[in-house]
């Protein structure tokens, strides 16, 4: 897994020097050429977070800072209510770093100038304005941010490298293998977690922590018994990062990440995510922006073209690796990264699985059409409704499942049975009074029921999406018979309470011969009635069974 991070890192241009990080800035403080202070900027929500000097974990003190780019409060030393005692000598710390990066980088020896005489009137009018103090805040001078300028580059890198403690032990790094000085600090994500513990809150995290005396066996300390570099941990950190930030997706209290080991256009791990297949497969583009209106449309296309995926002919050329994917899902507990699952294989294995899943749980509505059902939906249906934002340990054995096109777990026919008879027998009178039971649900029991069948090797008993009146099935036909049978009682009689499936239902499973004798007789009665009352319901019932029948034979 981290080696495949690793190389995520590399193959997007993630990797990066220790002591630089990606952050969003919100505004920079601006000053003309001549040092005179002219304003605020605003950095727009989608610009690229550029890389910018980070202290990482260094500050054990807690009166230091991140240099350059920091919080508004620390920049301008706002002091609130809620500000720490060590507010201002982290402002001092930044100063006195903006004045040695001012002895490399002539941009800098303004900024620091500006800010050391302007300082009252640049927190008076950031307050003004009305700015959050917990900001980023960086510097530009005569339009250059100072975030951009590579001069004071090498200064920062030197300083950085003299915070970093010693160690006598060169070891191989459990990311590269290569031979390295074990890094003692590993960074938190930027991104938070849902909290294990409390499924309301979210918390920033380390993937890699060696607090325990358990990590000091054998005469190593901590980072020494699992030694990782530097670079290689920020590499890492930095590909999760934007993995959580532009292609996670949270379900059942846990963030689900994939990617790919080549670029790929169409990710078809985004028709298990995507919502679209919740409404009839109908994209309804009223009130919606472009941007979205165009990713449903390439979901929609991608959907459409599912049947038509033909690996042999998309095998790579001769010589070129397979595409290959990789899903992870993590949570957090106690600031530490809990890694619920982790799986990877080859991308045309995947996309022939999840066809047969949508294939599985694909059932005909009457007067709807084809429906299709997303793992939010599904969630909703498999957890209760006070703990959905729990971990379940059920969530990633369904992904498993339909990765890998593996039986689902018997939890999952149970829980969804169990929502069908709360939600058909609940107080709500409308839904009590539902002829027929929740779709989603029925799509996960039919999926149960088909991996089960297939492993099995029972694929005669394979539930297809809609009805086959064809089928050469003499189970399949008494079924279908049975339901006529309870149709014509409701249609002759009405409401009855507990009518044909409810009373003769589970006898008829045992011995259908006996069973189906007697509603066969029960069933002219029922005809007799409808033939004076409704003779073409009549006609229409006596043409069905003499239809199903047939099928059954002798």
């Amino acid at each position: 897994m981290l080696e495949a991070l690793y190389k995520y890192a590399q193959d997007n241009k993630l990797a990066v020097r220790p002591g630089f990080k990606a952050k969003k800035i919100k505004y920079h403080i601006c000053f003309s050429a001549n040092g005179d202070f002219i304003g605020f900027s605003t950095v727009e929500d989608d610009a690229e977070p550029p890389m910018c000097p980070d202290i990482g974990e260094n500050n054990t003190q807690g009166d230091r800072c991140n240099f350059l780019v920091s919080k508004a409060e620390i920049v301008l030393n706002i002091q609130t209510e809620k500000s720490g005692k060590l507010l201002s000598k982290k402002h001092d710390f930044y100063m006195d770093l903006l004045s040695k990066a001012s002895e490399n980088d002539d941009l800098f020896k303004i900024a620091f100038s500006a800010m050391k005489n302007d300082l009252d009137k640049i927190r008076k009018e950031y307050l003004n304005a009305k700015y959050k103090v917990n900001d980023l805040l960086s510097i530009k001078v005569d339009n250059i941010a100072l975030e951009t300028s590579s001069d004071y580059k090498e200064w920062w890198e030197n300083y950085y490298k003299s915070l970093q403690k010693e160690t006598q032990y060169a070891n191989r790094c459990f990311i590269t293998g290569e031979l390295t000085i074990p890094t003692d600090v590993v960074d938190k994500l930027d991104i938070p977690l849902p909290s294990s513990f409390n499924p309301k809150k979210s918390e920033r995290a380390k993937l890699i922590c060696y607090d325990k005396d358990a990590f000091e066996s054998y005469g190593f300390e901590k980072c020494e018994n699992v030694s990782v570099s530097k670079l290689a941990m920020l590499s890492v950190n930095s590909a999760l990062n934007k993995l959580l930030r532009e292609n996670s997706h949270q379900i059942a209290g846990m963030k689900f990440v994939h990617w790919y080991s080549q670029s790929e256009k169409d990710d078809i791990m985004s028709l298990l995510f995507s919502n679209i297949f919740d409404d009839n497969l109908e994209i309804n583009n009223a009130n919606k922006d472009e941007e979205l209106e165009e990713d449903e449309d390439r979901i929609q296309k991608m959907f459409n073209s599912i049947n038509k995926y033909h690996p042999k002919k998309n095998q790579p050329p001769l010589g070129k690796p397979r595409n290959k994917y990789y899903m992870l899902s993590m949570s957090a507990a106690k600031s530490r990264v809990m890694i619920r699952s982790y799986d990877e294989g080859y991308y045309d294995d995947l996309w022939n699985n999840i066809k047969i899943w949508f294939e599985d749980i694909c059932i005909d509505i009457p007067h709807y059409g084809f429906k299709w059902c997303s793992l939010y939906r599904m969630n909703k249906r498999l957890i209760k409704k006070s703990s959905e934002d729990e971990p379940s340990g059920l969530a990633p054995k369904i992904m498993y499942a339909i990765m890998h096109n593996t039986p689902l777990p018997d939890t999952v026919a149970a829980k969804a049975l169990a929502y069908i008879r709360s939600d058909m027998y609940s107080g709500d009178e409308e839904r009590r009074t539902a002829l027929i039971p929740d779709t989603a649900a029925c799509q996960i029991l039919k999926a149960w029921l088909n991996r089960k069948y297939r492993k099995e090797k029972k694929e005669e008993s394979i539930i297809m999406e809609k009805l086959d009146p064809n089928r050469a099935s003499a189970a399949y036909q008494t079924g279908r018979l049975m339901a006529v049978y309870a149709a014509i009682q409701a249609a002759a009689l009405g409401e009855v309470g507990a009518g044909v499936v409810e009373r003769y239902y589970t006898s008829a499973c045992t011995s259908p011969a006996l069973v189906m004798g007697k509603l066969a007789t029960m069933a002219q009665y029922h005809l007799s009635k409808l033939k004076g009352d409704s003779p073409g319901l009549y006609i229409f019932f006596s043409r069905m069974l003499e239809e199903i029948s047939c099928q059954i034979g002798t």
